[in-house]
């Protein structure tokens, strides 16, 4: 018997598809650019922070910290971004992954996993678990590990700000 994992895509800039694994996301929403705070000192990858059901959440701007073909539509007022989840310890850590496009819940196979090609974009390497190979669509998918992410996210952040 295959054992599926299941993902949710999402288009990044530049056409890069990312799947996150579903049992570690949270919702998909809309931020009004008027809602974020933006915070002085953090690195240009945030667009900042913004209440979320009482927390704050940070909102990850995922073209420039990927380092991807920026696409920003500047006539946009909200953004889509989809809220990813991670425990690590007791606690429960999240952000909210800003995307160019939602498309949709995927089962992959373990047989199409594949290690990442060495012209992977930097960031996408280190986020990113393996890469799934959909030949009946032609399509890559970057798998993208949530523990990993935050943890890039936090080393990144805390050397912009001391």
């Amino acid at each position: 018997m295959v054992i599926h994992q299941e993902y949710f895509t999402v288009e990044l800039g530049s056409k890069i598809t990312l799947g996150l694994p579903l049992n570690e996301m949270g919702i998909v929403a809309q931020f009004d650019l008027s809602n974020i705070c933006t915070v002085p000192g953090v690195a240009d990858f945030w667009y900042g922070v913004v209440n979320f059901k009482g927390s704050l959440l940070w909102i990850l701007d995922s073209d420039r910290y990927f380092n991807l073909n920026l696409k920003h539509n500047e006539l946009a007022q909200k953004l889509t971004a989809v809220v990813v989840k991670n425990r690590q310890f007791d606690s429960e850590k999240q952000v909210a992954i800003v995307t160019q496009q939602l498309k949709g819940i995927v089962a992959i196979e373990p047989s199409c996993y594949q290690p990442l090609a060495d012209d992977a974009p930097p960031q996408l390497r280190q986020c990113c678990s393996n890469l799934a190979q959909i030949e009946a669509e032609a399509q890559t998918i970057y798998l993208l590990d949530p523990a990993a992410l935050l943890q890039q996210l936090h080393q990144q952040s805390m050397l912009v700000s001391t």
